[in-house]
């Protein structure tokens, strides 16, 4: 053995360890599984979409309506507006909707919207939708929509 190297003392390694050892693990591990059951309790208590303010809500509502016209998706299109509109003699029907937009979608491309400016007073809210279709962007357009709430869901209204 060399002087000028400290001797090592191998009986520590053939010791076992006891579990003082490993209780900073135990304890981040209990930690992270606490925090992992408050978020679901949280989350199944009240779930995403009930936290969602009415602002949020009409502006999916708005999207959805125009990703429908996109996508060739009658039934969402329809579901979109009240029933009122859904009613009215001139609401297109599912032969008008998909002529229409397949004619518009592959000319200028699908409808893009950047921006919404909603304002929601009580149960009847306006929006107006900055959009232009995507082989169109210096195209730009804004149109102008009535939601109104019925029962837990946002309608376009008044067409």
């Amino acid at each position: 053995m060399n002087e000028d190297q400290p001797a090592v003392d191998d009986d520590d390694d053939d010791q076992p360890r006891s579990w003082k050892s490993a209780l900073p693990m135990i304890i981040a591990g209990a930690l992270m599984l606490s925090l992992l059951a408050g978020v679901l309790i949280i989350n199944l208590v009240n779930p995403a979409d009930e936290r969602l303010t009415d602002s949020t809500l009409v502006q999916h509502r708005v999207n959805d309506m125009y990703s429908a016209m996109g996508t060739l998706n009658y039934d969402q299109y329809r579901n979109s507006f009240c029933e009122s509109d859904q009613s009215a003699p001139d609401f297109p029907t599912s032969v008008q909707f998909a002529d229409q937009n397949r004619t518009a979608n592959d000319a200028d491309g699908k409808v893009v919207v950047p921006s919404m400016d909603v304002e929601v007073v009580g149960d009847k809210s306006t929006v107006t939708a900055h959009w232009h279709r995507e082989k169109t962007e210096s195209d730009k357009q804004q149109t102008q929509f009535t939601l109104v709430k019925q029962g837990d869901e946002w309608k376009v209204c008044g067409r």
